[in-house]
């Protein structure tokens, strides 16, 4: 048993031995992923003890290869929302939208990149630049979209697997905005919405891999998937975990996975789970067929209460113009 400091724990991603305290109650085990979030707790121990299962030049070994992928990681993806150019992405874009066209392809652009950092499993890489799209969106996008009304104007059309995060995340945020949510709770919502799909990445489909695509029957484990990496291996809060976890939830008890009901579903999981259906209405991505905006408001009218927050429901409603009757086919160019 030695003392191990925290400067040496920040040079690993996988921990490559156990760490105990000093009464000998284990903390960690070796093969961890050490987040983020783990060492900050780590940090709240006067000492800490590493039992070296490795001799000392296997574990400086280890330390550099770790840092070696580190380093490949900074230079294989080292981009930002600036230094993006739309006209070296071809997608699809929404003529009737409110965002600039050259918005729209680089937020999709730019969230594509983001998504290759997870499929890679760059995990500290991915969450760092999708906590900068929460800023874009927050501190420009919405200046775009505050004085819109029309539902069809505030979506992006084309690629389901790069639209929906983000469709999701801006009607979220709309929603908070009406509600005044604060800044920090706003990113927070935010970079939720974003996440609230991210389990869908690690579903094995036959003949096929996993994809944000996968239609929902498949892919029901997605929401304890997707709760257990945002909190465990990104080290995010249990706030944000949850909406992965409870964004099926509904608010007679119908959903899944735990059956939860009224405000046992956190308010971040309310606000995602009206986007989500919505924009899953939108894309034709569920049993019902819709053509334009007010068919989406009438169905989710009619579901009404049996699966969505009252609050949430009737704040979304009275966001849009229910006379927003554009067809979503003709709008995509």
């Amino acid at each position: 048993m030695r003392v191990v400091e925290n400067s040496e724990l920040s040079n690993y991603k996988v921990l490559p031995f156990d760490l105990f305290t000093e009464n000998k109650t284990k903390i960690l085990e070796a093969g961890e992923v050490l987040t983020p979030g783990k060492l900050i707790m780590l940090k709240n121990y006067i000492k800490i003890y590493a039992e070296d299962f490795l001799g000392e030049s296997e574990i400086k070994k280890n330390i550099q290869e770790q840092s070696k992928t580190k380093q490949s990681s900074g230079r294989m993806f080292n981009f930002s929302y600036e230094s993006l150019d739309p006209e070296d992405f071809d997608t699809v874009i929404n003529k009737e939208s409110c965002m600039k066209v050259d918005t729209q392809v680089k937020i999709k652009y730019f969230y594509k990149k983001i998504l290759d950092l997870f499929l890679e499993e760059y995990y500290d890489d991915a969450i760092l630049k999708m906590q900068s799209l929460v800023s874009i969106l927050r501190n420009g996008i919405y200046k775009q979209l505050c004085k819109s009304e029309k539902g069809s104007g505030v979506r992006f059309m084309g690629e389901y697997e790069l639209c929906h995060p983000l469709n999701v995340a801006v009607i979220s945020g709309l929603i908070a905005r009406k509600l005044d949510f604060a800044p920090i709770a706003m990113d927070e919502l935010l970079l939720s919405a974003l996440l609230h799909d991210i389990g869908k990445l690690k579903i094995e489909i036959p003949g096929g891999s996993a994809i944000l695509t996968t239609s929902e029957d498949e892919v029901k484990e997605h929401t304890v998937i997707g709760y257990r990496m945002i909190k465990e291996t990104f080290g995010l809060s249990e706030k944000i975990a949850k909406v992965a976890l409870e964004h099926h939830e509904n608010n007679d008890g119908s959903g899944y996975p735990r059956g939860l009901s009224n405000d046992l579903i956190t308010e971040y999981s309310q606000i995602v789970n009206v986007a989500n259906y919505y924009d899953n209405l939108a894309s034709n991505r569920t049993h019902v067929v819709i053509t334009n905006n007010r068919e989406a408001l009438r169905e989710m009218l009619e579901i009404g209460t049996r699966k969505f927050s009252p609050k949430m429901l009737y704040t979304f409603i009275h966001m849009f113009n229910y006379d927003d009757i554009a067809d979503f086919n003709s709008m995509m160019f």
